[in-house]
């Protein structure tokens, strides 16, 4: 494969690669152009670097190249380090056998380019089946058919129980997507020990995990049936408990819906992301947040804060409370974001501002006396509290760290 690399390269006087269908380097042309970090990497490491991988296949790349029966020309994808490329899928009937890479630097004279790299192929494809006895590798990585999945690869239910059944996953006739981030890099032995943590619990099946940057993204079920979302969030507080104690790490997480087609698993991991983005948005508030099916309004707060950001005017409700602030040294908005975020326990809300109960009362009156607005009135008291989360979202966080909460 070494000698085919060459060959490929000095005819096409550009480097190349030659992967097998797990991305694993068979071939390489040697150096002799300039590379970028994409290549150095995958050649250092005698793989394609996950994040590449990753990166091409949320890009829709990965599917296009998997799915063309020739060569095709891929642009310059850099928020992964990859320049521009020619390349080919190599598949015997519909098994994907290998990847041929060439760099692109603009002088591959087209057709001549893809003709050889078409023959090279062949050869290739014909030299990994014959290394590996013409057997079917089960290894035909669940992870990549798990990221089809995630980025919705699949035109319909019955092509992915197809390929399910070709790669002899069995697949459950429900389950639930979760994302766990940590604070820790996400290295063999972290996913092994996540994996251990998992296979503790009775009852449950992971099927899917990978990894991306400091976060895994599993798809499990349970062979019982789950009733209610008490079980489902014990669990999930359970493994972040676990983690913590054998790894020492902080873990984040979100879980999803339950689901029973596989075309929704990609509505499955937005929904377990966006968990994750409001836990970062308002890690306070967000702090017990873990299902979807908890998430309530606050899936509504990201696209709040979006929208506000183009506009320029701000919000009239806490204009008479800022402005009291302002020109009076008072606590008043401090005050009434405390007290909502603490879901209205004057206790609760007093300790936090550290004054007396009586003191805390005496600020909400004067607050309604300054708006006009009864905090009874559930339309005003809702919607200064959403203006409090999506154009306070800064102070509110610092408040409530300065705090030690």
């Amino acid at each position: 494969m070494e000698s085919l690399a060459d060959a490929i390269s000095e005819s096409l006087q550009s480097q190349v690669t030659i992967e097998d269908s797990n991305h694993h380097v068979i071939g390489y042309s040697s150096h002799q152009f300039e590379s970028d970090s994409a290549r150095i990497s995958t050649i250092i490491g005698k793989r394609v670097p996950n994040a590449v991988i990753i990166g091409l296949r949320k890009k829709g790349i990965m599917q296009q190249l998997e799915s063309a029966t020739r060569p095709i020309r891929i642009p310059a994808v850099m928020e992964v380090g990859l320049g521009p490329r020619l390349a080919i899928c190599i598949k015997h009937q519909k098994e994907i056998l290998g990847y041929i890479w060439v760099v692109d630097a603009g002088n591959l004279v087209e057709g001549h380019a893809e003709n050889i790299v078409e023959k090279a192929a062949a050869i290739v494809g014909r030299y990994i089946l014959k290394q590996r006895g013409w057997k079917t590798k089960q290894e035909k990585t669940q992870e990549d058919f798990f990221w089809k999945l995630l980025t919705s690869h699949y035109d319909n239910e019955a092509n992915i129980k197809q390929d399910a059944e070709v790669w002899s996953i069995l697949l459950p006739d429900k389950y639930y997507i979760s994302v766990f981030e940590s604070d820790k890099v996400i290295n063999d032995h972290f996913v092994l020990r996540f994996r251990q943590t998992m296979t503790s619990y009775p009852g449950l099946k992971l099927l899917f995990l990978t990894a991306e940057h400091n976060r895994l993204i599993i798809l499990f079920s349970f062979s019982f049936r789950m009733e209610g979302t008490g079980g489902l969030y014990s669990f999930m507080h359970k493994i972040i408990e676990d983690m913590r104690k054998s790894e020492s790490c902080m873990l984040a997480a979100g879980c999803s819906l339950d689901y029973t087609e596989y075309m929704s698993a990609a509505i499955a991991y937005w929904e377990a992301g966006s968990i994750l983005e409001i836990k970062k948005l308002l890690p306070f508030h967000g702090r017990e947040l873990l299902l979807y099916e908890d998430i309530g309004f606050w899936a509504y707060v990201p696209a709040i804060i979006e929208q506000k950001r183009s506009r320029t005017r701000k919000s009239p409700l806490l204009y008479p409370l800022k402005e009291h602030d302002r020109e009076h040294k008072s606590d008043f908005l401090k005050t009434i974001a405390v007290y909502l975020s603490l879901s209205g326990n004057l206790k609760e809300s007093a300790a936090f501002l550290h004054i007396h109960t009586n003191t805390l009362l005496y600020r909400l009156n004067r607050i309604a006396e300054i708006t006009g607005k009864s905090l009874k009135d559930t339309g005003y008291r809702t919607s200064i509290y959403l203006d409090i989360l999506t154009e306070e979202t800064r102070q509110l966080n610092q408040w409530f760290v300065e705090s030690g909460e």
